[in-house]
């Protein structure tokens, strides 16, 4: 019975069409967090351009009758290239760019699995985001909602890309409240896009791919030399895929006014799919000054 529901599992396996396994949204325009979108959208003429690299241990294990025999995908880098630019004072545009430089995983050959596509492009997210309160214009609190949409340019292969047409909506709520050097944030959302069991043949199937709920806790400081941040993400599935919770810390120096060194990451906590044992990442931002000095 075994062998011939592991033919089938592979079977399944094959002709799958795969799903986006990176898990992370960052916050394109990060006036004031990386790690969630907290109602934090930039002003008008404002753009700021970042290049991120990003490595996750772990993010894609596979499962034999509900137990891990190993990891489909053990380490991941990708670099991320994001960008947003403030259309009008509410209104933000953004830009979320993931290139998978290199992945590999454990020897799965003797499952009949071959080796994951080392190299692919993500699936570019493209978001608008509408400031609707904020703190300090006559209102106690910031306040924004977002949507964004994935384009389908990923690769099946490479789990870079989502069932169906490969397309998917992710409306957001943010908000955040400052007070002294202290500021909190919240995020709502959810992922809308298509389902895939990746071992229909299983008896207790509990890798379902499919739409979720996302939300955030975020603590951050501002007004220092040092921007620290401290974020908890969870995520609930609306299908039989388990929930996971990512703890992720953040530090930004800024210098000459314009530029931006940061390193964030933390451990994932979870067996859903795409949850790492724990992701880093590390990179450089720009925000050039367009505003013209007074005469």
């Amino acid at each position: 019975m075994r062998p011939l529901l592991l033919l089938t599992l592979v079977s399944c396996l094959a002709s799958a069409q795969g799903f986006e396994l990176e898990r992370l949204s960052l916050n394109p325009g990060a006036r004031e967090t990386w790690l969630a979108q907290t109602g934090d959208g930039l002003e008008a003429m404002r753009l700021r351009v970042s290049l991120l690299g990003h490595y996750e241990h772990r993010p894609l294990l596979y499962t034999v009758d509900g137990s891990a025999v190993g990891a489909y995908v053990g380490s991941r880098w990708t670099a991320h290239l994001v960008a947003a630019y403030g259309l009008h004072e509410y209104v933000e545009l953004g830009l979320q760019l993931p290139v998978v430089l290199t992945q590999s995983g454990d020897d799965l050959s003797k499952y009949g699995l071959s080796p994951v596509t080392p190299t692919a492009l993500g699936a570019p997210w493209v978001t608008v985001r509408s400031t609707l309160l904020r703190q300090g214009e006559k209102f106690p609190i910031d306040l924004a909602i977002s949507v964004g949409v994935s384009l389908p340019l990923g690769t099946a292969a490479a789990w870079t890309r989502d069932p169906g047409a490969g397309v998917a909506l992710a409306p957001k709520l943010g908000l955040g409240y400052g007070f002294g050097v202290v500021r909190v944030g919240v995020e709502g959302g959810v992922l809308l896009r298509g389902a895939e069991v990746l071992s229909p043949a299983s008896p207790r199937v509990s890798d379902e791919i499919g739409p979720q709920f996302s939300g955030a806790l975020v603590l951050s400081t501002r007004g220092l030399p040092v921007h620290a941040e401290l974020a908890a993400r969870l995520t609930v599935p609306f299908t039989t895929t388990g929930l996971s919770v990512e703890v992720l810390a953040a530090l930004r120096y800024t210098f000459l006014k314009q530029f931006e060194l940061s390193v964030l990451g933390g451990p994932g906590i979870g067996k859903a799919p795409g949850t790492p044992a724990f992701r880093v990442l590390f990179g450089f931002s720009w925000t050039p000054d367009f505003s013209t000095p007074a005469s």
